[in-house]
């Protein structure tokens, strides 16, 4: 029986390799997040405190899979898993303020359009559209910073850029280091203000296959 499993393990990972070696890829990453703090210089803003929320350096982690559709573009399908602190103010006559875990699980279509590797090194842009699911998880609160209640869910429309470099270390095996962007446009039922809203990530791991 241990045989019998060793056997199908093997032929599973000879199947694996084939496909990656036809033009697939699978990666695995992990980094920081960066989010610029939100602010609103209303009239309001100006008479009782700014609206405004102040995020601190957050982790994140990623999954990569897609296939080659020309010789340097590949398509695929990118998943990533965030948080990050977040102190949000109302700018109300209150002082309304909360403490925050901000939490966002986020899945893009991408494109990539790789460099030919010269030396080892390769580089790629990629550019995708897609969704963030964001969760909000209240440590403290000071009077009423959410009228409403404290939101859920929120789902939000984003748009991803960025680029990287790839260096081959062995067969299919590549080591990457990546910067992206993610571009979206938050409701003010999630923190105030409302607009569009950049994350930035700085992502290191490695991808198997082209």
């Amino acid at each position: 029986m241990v045989q019998d499993v060793k056997v199908l393990c093997r032929i599973l990972l000879f199947f694996c390799v084939a496909q990656l070696a036809q033009g697939q890829f699978l990666g695995i990453g992990g980094g920081g997040l960066f989010s610029p703090d939100l602010g609103d210089g209303t009239a309001a803003g100006r008479f009782f405190g700014s609206a405004r929320s102040e995020f601190g350096n957050g982790r994140i982690f990623t999954l990569d899979a897609g296939t080659r559709v020309f010789p340097y573009v590949s398509s695929g399908l990118h998943y990533s898993f965030s948080s990050a602190d977040m102190l949000l103010a109302r700018g109300d006559v209150f002082g309304s303020s909360a403490e925050a875990e901000l939490s966002a699980h986020t899945i893009t279509f991408d494109t990539r359009v790789r460099t030919p590797s010269a030396y080892r090194f390769r580089f790629y842009g990629l550019a995708g559209v897609g969704f963030t699911r964001f969760g909000l998880e209240v440590k403290s609160e000071v009077e009423v910073p959410f009228p409403g209640g404290a939101p859920d869910k929120v789902t939000s429309f984003v748009i991803t850029y960025g680029a990287g470099v790839e260096r081959h270390l062995h067969q299919l095996v590549h080591l990457r280091l990546e910067v992206r962007d993610y571009q979206t446009y938050i409701s003010k039922q999630l923190f105030q203000p409302g607009g569009a809203w950049h994350r930035v990530a700085v992502i290191g791991g490695i991808t198997v296959g082209l």
